[in-house]
């Protein structure tokens, strides 16, 4: 079916979305743009989209080396060619070439999570280098978009929130993931820092890792093993695994490792108890702070979410032992024996003078650990070319095999030989002929084998459909609103000792949060901030767009959806995100008026929306779309692209 939707043709496909558009243009679209022959010219609207004032703040990304252009191609046409070996074995042909727009709009939706702006679109292809694909993509690469590409789907794979139970503040954290990725940590000490980091989140903001699950060691444990070693032991938390070889002891004995984190510490012990109380009731007789401040009042409030920031934004390294739990019921050992530490495979790790933790972190993302760094090769493979080598990503057994095994330990060793480089070795995967080839539109099998012709089609994520759109309405999208060195003022409590300091410290929190609040107000269309996914709230309320569109909750690991669903239906037929891209002041409604001819202005149209120029019957339904009906033409043919199968999904 998804074959058939997609290879209608182009005319059949503008038709029958224009006959709903003319349908319901009234009620759905404002009239504007260049006037049809008959219609009276209108005086423009006052721009109904904010106007950014000032130069919007630059954010340092490193990218990739230029010296290491040379090398990048050439393991580029190594993948290549183990991709042609097993192609020719298997007796599949390889897709043919993608054309400019389609390779164009790909690089920047893979690599940067957005459509490219028209003018980027039409500019590269009506270049003629033969080097234009490496130069495109190293200029994604370096982009502040590619840094919030990566961070939408780290936030997804992390389950990033704002704030996590017991009022721990994540803020610090995420701004943390965000220069990690900006500044091109190495992966693996990317992945060391968050599992060894302790103290407060404002001072040591990797600890966030940890906070994300404080109190649950086992559960924690579960969720590193998967997310950084692509294997599910969780099963073994209770009784040995039912699917794979994991047992209890085994889990338990990993597990001590990280069991015992201190999570709860007073900063300042002179601040006292009763902070964290929450009615009068329980206030001890004669309190200061009950007696010189208003308990119910907004600044004692805001007071205390600050105070149990303090006690409990903090992670120590374990000091107590794990036991085996009551209930254990093997013979290999006895309900509530001490556990002693040991890995589930490779090779164990010398704890020496180091912590726990720092040893398990070495065990984890060592070299040698056999699934480090297979996992997170697999993993950015599949975010380059839509399917993994092995998938699921995260269900690795000791059984599994990739669908190309020579490719996968080429792609281990490469990641090796980079030292963990992962913005060189997305450039490598990125400069791959098979990266050029067209989608293959094909429904896959979960459990086949997918010999890589070419990328697979897939639909938008919610981000990538959010962030396209601020690419058709803002002309900057703006990125780290956050503040962080204010945050870390605003938040810190350790100084404050008396009534009044404590006051003083609210007022830095509320002009922090005014401060952000403040910024976010100017990039506003009718109570939405146009600000990218990786800005805004984590996560966002149910009704939001984006969560409409399948973002995730942030409860489980990568449970972000592609599924299709009416609400999305509705909201793109007829929702705010329609409407702000037709006002005056966008970029879309600039670029059009800036044309002069009707001709020229249909051409826009499909820049903006589909990187491409139209075909002569889509040229010729969309003038006779804006003849018949004059201004509310204009946004019908819009509003058509903009519902197309074509602009929702990479190809």
């Amino acid at each position: 079916m998804l074959r058939i939707q997609l290879r209608w043709s182009r005319v059949g496909r503008v038709c029958l979305i224009l006959i709903l558009g003319v349908a319901i243009a009234a009620m759905v679209m404002p009239a504007w743009a260049a006037p049809a022959k008959k219609a009276k010219k209108k005086k423009p609207p006052r721009p109904a989209l904010p106007v950014q004032e000032g130069a919007v703040p630059q954010v340092k990304v490193v990218g990739v080396d230029p010296a290491l252009r040379s090398s990048a191609a050439v393991s580029a046409r190594m993948i290549d060619r183990l991709i042609a070996a097993d192609l020719a074995r298997n007796k599949i042909q390889p897709n043919k070439l993608a054309t400019d727009q389609q390779f164009v709009r790909r690089a920047y939706l893979t690599l940067t999570g957005a459509i490219p702006v028209a003018a980027q679109a039409e500019s590269f292809c009506r270049k003629s280098a033969e080097d234009k694909y490496q130069v495109l993509v190293d200029q994604l690469l370096g982009t502040p978009a590619h840094a919030s590409h990566l961070y939408n789907q780290w936030a997804d794979t992390l389950r990033l929130m704002d704030v996590v139970p017991e009022d721990n503040q994540m803020k610090p954290y995420q701004e943390w993931v965000k220069e990690s990725l900006r500044d091109n940590m190495p992966y693996d000490e990317f992945v060391h820092e968050m599992l060894t980091a302790s103290g407060h989140v404002w001072d040591n903001p990797a600890v966030g890792y940890t906070l994300r699950d404080s109190g649950m060691p086992l559960d924690s444990l579960n969720n590193t093993v998967r997310v950084f070693l692509g294997t599910q032991i969780g099963c073994a938390q209770c009784h040995d695994h039912p699917f794979d070889r994991w047992t209890q002891k085994e889990f338990y004995q990993l597990a001590a490792f990280v069991s015992g984190n201190d999570y709860r510490k007073m900063s300042n012990a002179d601040l006292p108890q009763m902070m964290s109380q929450r009615t009068p009731k329980k206030m001890p007789a004669g309190g200061w702070f009950y007696e010189e401040i208003n308990f119910d009042s907004p600044e004692a409030r805001l007071a205390r979410v600050l105070y149990r920031s303090n006690r409990y934004n903090f992670v120590e390294n374990p000091k107590g032992q794990l036991r085996f739990p009551k209930d254990y019921n093997y013979s290999n050992a006895k309900p509530n024996d001490l556990v002693s530490p040991a890995v589930i495979f490779g090779k164990m790790p010398d704890l020496g003078n180091k912590s726990r933790r720092e040893a398990f972190a070495d065990w984890l993302t060592s070299r040698d650990n056999p699934r480090f760094t297979r996992t997170i090769a697999n993993r950015t493979w599949k975010q380059i070319f839509g399917r993994g080598l092995i998938e699921p990503v995260d269900d690795m057994r000791d059984d599994t095999v990739a669908s190309n095994p020579e490719l996968m330990t080429f792609l281990e060793e490469e990641l090796k030989r980079l030292d963990y480089n992962m913005r060189e070795f997305i450039r490598v995967l990125s400069y791959t002929d098979a990266f050029r080839r067209q989608v293959t539109y094909d429904d896959l099998q979960a459990d086949a084998h997918y010999h890589f012709q070419g990328p697979v089609l897939r639909r938008m994520t919610a981000e990538q459909v959010w962030d396209s759109l601020l690419i058709l309405t803002v002309e900057k999208p703006q990125y780290t609103f956050e503040f962080t060195e204010e945050f870390e003022k605003a938040i810190d409590l350790t100084e404050a000792k008396t009534p009044k300091e404590i006051l003083e410290q609210v007022e830095k929190y509320r002009a922090y949060q005014k401060l952000v609040n403040d910024g976010k107000k100017k990039v506003q269309y009718k109570g939405q901030e146009l600000l990218p996914a990786s800005e805004l709230r984590q996560p966002l309320p149910d009704s939001h767009f984006l969560r409409q569109f399948g973002q995730s909750r942030r409860d489980q690991i990568d449970d972000s959806t592609l599924d299709g669903t009416v609400p999305q239906l509705l909201v793109m037929f007829n929702g705010f995100v329609t409407h702000m891209m037709l006002e005056n002041g966008s970029v879309v409604y600039k670029r059009i008026v800036s044309r002069k001819s009707p001709k020229d202005q249909i051409d826009a149209m499909f820049w903006c929306l589909l990187s491409r120029e139209p075909t002569g019957e889509e040229r010729a339904l969309a003038m006779a779309e804006m003849e018949k009906h004059g201004a509310a033409g204009y946004g019908n043919v819009i509003w058509a692209l903009l519902n197309t199968r074509e602009f929702l999904f990479v190809q």
